[in-house]
């Protein structure tokens, strides 16, 4: 489990740093553009792409022929063979299972406790908007009137409402209050509380992985950002629009409420800056929305393709149960070179001047030959085996299947199955 953990958290940092730069290289285009850059980042913490290879695992054992995949796949079907772990070793496992059970509860009460704290602000601000006055506006979601602690913004997922303080509504403008609300409306037609919520859970789960909250912050500035240019190409003038995110601001209504998108959230200074900016967000051209396309792409196929390969490989190499009905090793005192003879038909197999490492490259073909399994080479066997196995299968498989049997019924080894993705 730590190490699935430890893979889905390098792979998920891996991701965010494509996003990064991907980001960067859109700086100049909507940002809308780089917000749905940093939720992808944000939505992989969610999605390890073990699943993926799994789904392609399942289509590659589909497959009536193995395919021909290239080196770099099929690694991520290579076994490594190492020897077995001493039973003595039984007491350092129960110490490192302990401190795993510690980690485990810590992490669940900093998840519990987040989870607790976003529970009581939904369930205050629900509470408080129940009794609040609905006015009559010309918005895809009603509108109601609430006390000043509360910024302008958008509450609720699937029904939204728009939260409009009353000394809000009585200290601005008409021009600055429908600049307010059409900032609120793109909030819900973006559906940006639904995004929002997503990454709160990813905060939730792995809260003590810094980069998870950077991510927030860079979906909190982009946010408000794409909203604050399509408000502005609406055709809001751009000082006024300002001045009623100033003004908001000025009567001490801040968001700081994770439940709720509002108007007077981000960094402020950098929010006016764009919006009195007479530089506009270029459109995105098609050498960039190819590098996004190829990259979103490579991301989901990355790891199909690692799996199908994976699949299709177990597939070509696995079968059915052999029954062993005699079996003999013994030290081979032959110098010549190493020689096998296999009959299927009555079921008899026999391996000269074999060595173990040879026995190993036999049975998987993709194995990992360095300095632990090198020395498996120096002494040769003489090996005579009688089975029984199913009807209908394959000498191929039935010959791997024999050596992968023979080696962990008679050798002090263990394989371990090292995944790519």
């Amino acid at each position: 489990m730590v190490a699935f953990l430890l893979t889905h958290l390098w792979q998920s940092t891996l991701v965010l740093l494509g996003a990064w730069v991907l980001a960067r290289a859109c700086k100049r285009n909507a940002a809308a553009v780089r917000y749905w850059i940093w939720f992808v980042a944000s939505v992989k913490f969610l999605v390890p792409l073990a699943l993926l290879q799994q789904l392609g695992d399942r289509l590659g054992r589909s497959l009536p022929e193995p395919l021909p995949v290239d080196a770099a796949l099929v690694e991520s079907a290579s076994a490594v063979f190492v020897p077995a772990m001493p039973r003595d070793l039984a007491t350092s496992d129960a110490a490192i299972s302990q401190v795993l059970l510690i980690a485990a509860a810590i992490w669940a009460l900093g998840a519990a406790l987040l989870f607790l704290r976003w529970f009581l602000q939904w369930g205050s601000i629900r509470g408080r908007l129940s009794f609040a006055p609905e006015v009559s506006v010309d918005l895809p979601a009603p509108v109601r009137i609430t006390s000043s602690d509360l910024p302008p913004s958008v509450f609720g997922i699937f029904r939204p409402v728009v939260i409009l303080p009353r000394e809000v509504m009585h200290s601005l403008t008409p021009a600055q209050l429908r600049a307010v609300l059409a900032h609120e409306a793109c909030h819900i037609r973006r559906h940006d509380n639904l995004t929002a919520a997503i990454h709160h859970c990813v905060q939730i789960l792995f809260w003590f992985y810094p980069p998870v909250w950077w991510i927030g912050a860079n979906l909190l500035r982009e946010r408000e950002a794409a909203c604050d240019e399509e408000v502005v190409e609406q055709g809001h003038e751009q000082e006024v629009y300002a001045e009623s995110i100033l003004n908001a601001c000025r009567l001490g209504i801040m968001a700081r409420l994770s439940t709720v998108a509002a108007s007077t959230g981000g960094d402020l200074h950098e929010r006016l800056s764009s919006i009195m900016s007479q530089e506009r967000a270029r459109p995105i051209t098609n050498e960039r929305f190819t590098l996004l396309f190829a990259a979103a792409t490579l991301l989901v196929s990355a790891p199909l393709a690692a799996g199908i390969a994976h699949g299709a490989f177990r597939e070509a190499s696995d079968m059915g149960p052999v029954t062993f009905e005699a079996i003999t090793l013994t030290r081979s005192a032959s110098g010549w070179w190493p020689s096998a003879q296999f009959d299927p038909a009555h079921g008899r197999l026999r391996l000269q001047n074999y060595s173990l490492l040879q026995l190993i490259v036999a049975a998987y073909p993709c194995s990992i030959v360095n300095d632990e399994t090198a020395g498996l080479d120096r002494i040769r066997y003489d090996i005579d085996v009688q089975w029984r196995g199913e009807d209908g299968t394959s000498e191929r498989h039935l010959y791997r299947a024999l050596l992968k049997q023979i080696l962990q019924n008679n050798s002090n080894l263990e394989v371990h199955v090292r995944d790519l993705y």
